[in-house]
C-alpha cells in the first residue's frame, strides 16, 4: 500500500501545482513497490494493449474513447507508454486504498516494455499499428524490434489485431501462433509510388527474397507478395476506405460504417481503422464506435492547431516514415508556409539522429509555397545541413538553437508574410513547444476563441 499512497500523494501535489503528471507518480511508486503493476493487473478483468512504431498514442486514445462509451476504462492515452506511465494510469484510476474504478484497461505499451509488463497483466487483445525503424539506439534494427514484440506477445494468450498492409505485422501474425485478426485499406485505393523513398522490410522475413508490390499506401504498407514463397498480404477482416473526411469501415456480413475522421490524412485514417477494428474485436457496436469518435480528445502535439497571429500546426516527428507522413501533410498544405524544425537527441528522442538522412526532406525543396525554415534544438545545425543537401537554398534556412526564440522567429515571419506555420519537433521539444504556443494563444486570443486540435 505504501507505493500507492506515495504515488497518489505525488499525483495530488502535481495536480495542485497545475501539472498534468503522466509518469512521475508511477516512477516514484514503482521504486517503493516494484510489483505495483502486477498488483493492479490482478484487479482488472482485461487489458487491451496498443503497441507498434507510429500511431499508437492516437489509436489508444481513440480506442479508449470507444470503450468508455460502454464502461469505465483505465488508460494512459497521453503517450506515457513505459512502465512508469502504465503505473501512473492505474494510480489515476484507483482510490487511496488501491481500489480501481474500472475492470478494463486500454494501455499504450512501448515495444521494448511489452515483454516486461505482459506477464503482469491480463492482456486479452494486442493491437500492433505498424513496425518501422525507430530510435536505433534503443531498438536497434527492425529484427530487434520484431523480436521484442514477439517475446511480449508470446507471454500472453491475447488475440492479435494487426495491420495486414504491413508485411512486418503479417510476420508477427504468422510467427506468434495466436488468434489473429487483420485490418487494412481497400485494395483499389493503393497507389503507385511517385517518389523513391526509404522503405523498411523490403525482403520477405520467411525466405529472404524481395517483396513485390502492386501498390503502396505509405512506407512499406501496401499490396505485397513474396517472389519466392507464399508470403502475401492477407485479406483483411476489417477494411477501410478513405473518402474525404470520412473512413468507410467494412466488415463482411455487416452494414458499412461511415466514420468521421477528426482530421484528414491517410495515417490518421489508419489510426481510426485500427481503433475501430479493435473495438469490433471487443464486440462493440457501431453506436459505441461513433460515440467514441465524437468524444475523442486528441493527444498533445499530434497535428495540434493554434490560432495565433498566424495559424500554427504542431507535429511530432521521430523516425523516417513518420516524418515522411508529416512532410507529405505539410507540402499538401497549399498556403504559403514557414517551417520550424526542432530536433533534440536526448534519451527520449533517440540519441542517434542518422534517421534525418533517411527522411524525405527533398519534398520541401520542391514546395514552391515554402518561404523559410528555422531549425532549432540541440541538433539544429544537423537539420540545417540535411536541408541544404536536400536542395533548399541556404538563404531560406535560419539556425536558432533556442526553441522559444525559433518559434518566435517563425511566427513573426509567418505573421509578416501572411503565411501559415508548421512546427515539427521531436519528443523532448514537444511539450515545451505546446506550452509556449498555448501561452501565446492565451495572451493574444480574444475570450471565447475556439481551440482546435486534430489527430495524429
Amino acid at each position: 500500500m505504501l507505493g500507492i499512497w506515495i504515488g497518489k500523494l505525488v499525483l495530488w501535489v502535481l495536480r495542485l501545482r497545475g501539472r498534468d503528471a503522466t509518469s512521475l507518480p508511477g516512477k516514484v511508486a514503482l521504486r517503493i513497490s516494484p510489483g505495483l503493476i502486477r498488483r493492479f493487473g490482478g484487479k482488472v478483468k482485461r487489458v487491451i494493449a496498443v503497441t507498434g512504431t507510429n500511431g499508437k498514442t492516437t489509436t489508444t486514445a481513440l480506442l479508449a474513447s470507444m470503450v468508455a462509451e460502454r464502461e469505465p476504462v483505465v488508460t494512459n492515452h497521453k503517450g506515457a507508454n513505459l512502465a512508469q506511465g502504465i503505473a501512473t494510469a492505474f494510480l489515476r484510476s484507483c482510490s487511496w486504498t488501491g481500489r480501481l474504478s474500472a475492470d478494463t484497461a486500454v494501455l499504450e505499451i512501448d515495444e521494448a516494455t511489452l515483454p516486461a509488463v505482459a506477464p503482469d497483466l491480463p492482456v486479452a487483445v494486442i493491437v500492433v499499428t505498424n513496425v518501422f525503424r525507430d530510435q536505433l539506439d534503443r531498438y536497434g534494427e527492425l529484427d530487434g524490434t520484431l523480436a521484442k514484440l514477439l517475446e511480449g506477445i508470446r507471454k500472453t494468450q491475447a488475440t492479435l489485431v494487426l495491420n495486414g498492409d504491413d508485411p512486418l505485422c503479417r510476420y508477427l501474425g504468422l510467427r506468434s501462433s495466436r488468434q489473429t485478426i487483420y485490418y487494412g485499406m481497400a485494395r483499389g485505393t493503393a497507389r503507385s509510388p511517385r517518389r523513391e523513398q526509404m522503405r523498411d522490410g523490403q525482403f520477405c522475413l520467411m525466405c529472404g527474397r524481395p517483396l513485390r508490390y502492386e501498390g503502396f499506401w505509405y512506407g512499406q504498407l501496401g499490396l505485397y507478395q513474396c517472389e519466392g514463397c507464399d508470403f502475401v498480404r492477407p485479406h483483411p477482416a476489417f477494411q477501410g476506405e478513405l473518402q474525404g473526411g470520412f473512413l468507410r469501415f467494412s466488415e463482411e456480413g455487416l452494414p458499412d460504417l461511415l466514420l468521421d475522421l477528426p482530421v484528414s490524412g491517410l495515417y490518421n485514417a489508419y489510426n481510426v481503422l485500427a481503433a475501430a477494428s479493435a473495438a469490433r474485436a471487443l464486440g462493440l457496436t457501431g453506436d459505441a464506435i461513433h460515440g467514441g469518435l465524437r468524444a475523442y480528445q486528441p493527444p498533445e502535439g499530434r497535428m495540434q492547431r493554434f490560432d495565433l497571429e498566424a495559424p500554427v500546426t504542431l507535429h511530432l516527428i521521430k523516425n523516417p516514415t513518420g516524418c515522411d507522413s508529416v512532410l507529405d501533410t505539410v507540402v499538401s498544405d497549399g498556403r504559403d508556409k514557414v517551417l520550424v524544425i526542432g530536433v533534440n537527441d536526448l534519451a527520449a528522442d533517440g540519441r542517434d539522429v542518422s534517421w534525418l538522412w533517411d527522411a524525405d526532406f527533398e519534398l520541401l525543396a520542391e514546395d514552391p509555397h515554402l518561404t523559410a525554415v528555422v531549425t532549432t534544438g540541440f541538433r539544429a545545425h544537423d537539420v540545417a545541413l540535411r536541408l541544404k543537401y536536400a536542395g533548399l537554398a541556404e538563404s531560406r534556412i535560419r539556425v536558432q538553437p533556442d526553441l522559444e526564440a525559433a518559434l518566435y522567429e517563425g511566427l513573426s515571419h509567418s505573421s509578416a508574410t501572411g503565411a501559415a506555420m508548421h512546427a515539427l519537433v521531436t519528443y523532448t521539444l514537444l511539450h515545451p513547444a505546446a506550452r509556449w504556443l498555448s501561452e501565446r494563444r492565451d495572451e493574444h486570443e480574444p475570450q471565447g476563441a475556439l481551440y482546435r486540435t486534430s489527430v495524429s
